[in-house]
């Protein structure tokens, strides 16, 4: 019997040991694989139709150039975050760039460095050798209120920032003031924001207290309401003189306001603006059935080229830009090329007084001229571009109320791209117009249980099978 017991101990040692070694191994090489894997810093691969989760062929062509030590600092992530792994493939790009998620506890010096003070803060730090971004979290994404949509803005704000902490000089952009225009520090300060995204910095300008600045490298005039003094038009047109760039947004005066100076101007491109207000009659070129938000006809320029054959843009409450004949056009050496049209369904309105919406015999019905490009010879080979919109209110963070929703112009479908391009296209960075990457998807997020679920198939399902397919060697050995 002693013997006996012996022999089973002996026979079922080694076949335990000899098991327990098969799952070792086999798991060894799972985890093994895993690692090594994970350490050649391979791009995942995406399946998506707008490929989210990889970095984009403008992305990588942007910073490939880019000679400073870059470090994108994720606090509050996890190594397996969609947003981490999209940083890690600059690396892939440029060795100068690397991503890393910080421990708040192990690393106090960064969070101290940062201002981050609390262990379950989210933001992400771009650090260059020159200067530093912070992205909070809220940042990568924005809503779309006309598709109810949330669109992730990561890769955008990513390579923007790279480009932003690395640049030498940032073209200057200034804002006018001193005529009740439009304020970034109020109605354009989302639009600000967007601009200051695209690396350039910004200032305002009054002309009346401050001498025009030598590195403008484009002039935004935004709705003035008040006329401009010759001492202002005198400082405008010497810098068109010298080859300066102007984006004007102007909206539609309701009061018959005379602003002779600021004609002086325009009148240097040989354009004016209308007195009216464009109605729409199409109702699948209005916003939510109404006539006064219209959908404009984008033509073809390199500032509409990711927009004119998609969603296009929506203006609210949009005027008209007239031009002079081509004679004089001729004569002040101004190339015309339009941006933007209303529809041949559209009609336009001068007498305010008229309260429906629906088009009477004052009206004059086709298409007008909503936004152009006015490119002025001003000397040899130095031109003067000017990048003009019958409309403002589409640019605006203003609230207004469509059909009893509440809805932020800025954010309406390319509203903000167009001026964005328009931006790039002044201060000749066409470049950086493609890095902004909207992917137009709705966010999902899994719960905790549906987490747990996943793991459980990552990593349960390979030992299981292990397991599963020793106990079925085990039962035939035994039939045998």
């Amino acid at each position: 019997m002693k013997k006996i017991i012996e022999v089973i101990k002996k026979k079922w040692l080694r076949k335990t040991m000899l098991t327990i070694a098969l799952i070792a191994i086999l798991l060894a090489i799972y985890f093994g694989i895993n690692i090594w894997v994970q350490s050649l810093n391979i791009d995942p691969f995406d399946f998506t139709q707008e490929k989210r989760y990889t970095l984009s062929d403008e992305s990588k062509e942007q910073v490939k150039n880019v000679e400073e030590d870059v470090t994108i600092y994720f606090f509050g992530y996890t190594e397996d975050s969609t947003a981490f792994s999209l940083a890690k493939q600059y690396n892939n790009v440029n060795s100068h760039i690397k991503a890393e998620v910080v421990n708040i506890t192990e690393r106090p010096d960064l969070a101290q460095t940062y201002g981050i003070s609390n262990e379950n803060s989210i933001g992400i730090v771009v650090q260059s050798e020159q200067r530093y971004k912070i992205l909070s979290s809220s940042e990568l994404y924005t809503y779309d209120y006309t598709t109810y949509e949330t669109i992730d803005m990561t890769e955008q704000k990513l390579t923007n920032a790279i480009l932003d902490t690395t640049i030498v000089d940032k073209p200057k952009i200034y804002f006018l003031t001193g005529h009740n225009e439009y304020s970034i520090d109020s109605e354009l300060y989302t639009l600000a924001a967007y601009i200051q995204n695209d690396v350039n910095d910004i200032e305002t300008l009054n002309l009346l207290t401050t001498e025009f600045p030598e590195d403008c490298d484009t002039l935004v005039i935004a709705s003035p309401l008040s006329d401009f003094q010759e001492i202002e038009v005198d400082a405008i047109i010497k810098y068109i003189q010298n080859g300066g760039n102007i984006l004007w947004m102007n909206d539609v005066m309701v009061n018959d306001v005379s602003l002779p100076n600021v004609q002086k101007v325009l009148d240097l491109y040989g354009i004016s603006f209308g007195k009216g207000v464009l109605l729409e009659t199409d109702t699948s070129k209005m916003l939510v059935n109404s006539p006064a938000f219209i959908i404009p006809t984008v033509i073809s320029h390199k500032i509409t080229e990711d927009v004119y054959d998609g969603t296009g843009v929506v203006l609210p409450s949009s005027g008209k830009i007239i031009l002079s004949d081509t004679e004089k056009l001729e004569e002040l050496k101004v190339d015309i090329t339009p941006i933007m049209q209303s529809t041949e369904t559209s009609f336009y309105r001068e007498d305010f007084s008229v309260s429906t919406m629906n088009k009477t015999n004052s009206d004059q019905e086709g298409v007008v001229t909503i936004a152009l490009e006015a490119e002025k010879e001003v000397g040899e080979n130095k031109t003067s571009k000017l990048i003009v919109f019958a409309n403002n209110l589409f640019a605006t963070n203003e609230t207004l109320t469509v059909q009893n929703y509440n809805i932020y112009p800025i954010q309406l479908a390319n509203n903000k791209d167009i001026v964005l391009n328009s931006i790039a296209y002044l201060t000749d960075r066409g470049d950086t117009i493609r890095i902004r990457k909207d992917t137009g998807y709705v966010t999902y997020t899994a719960t905790q249980q549906q987490d747990n679920i996943i793991r459980g198939i990552i990593f349960g399902v390979p030992v299981l099978i292990i397991i599963i397919g020793i106990v079925i060697w085990q039962v035939r050995r035994r039939k045998k």
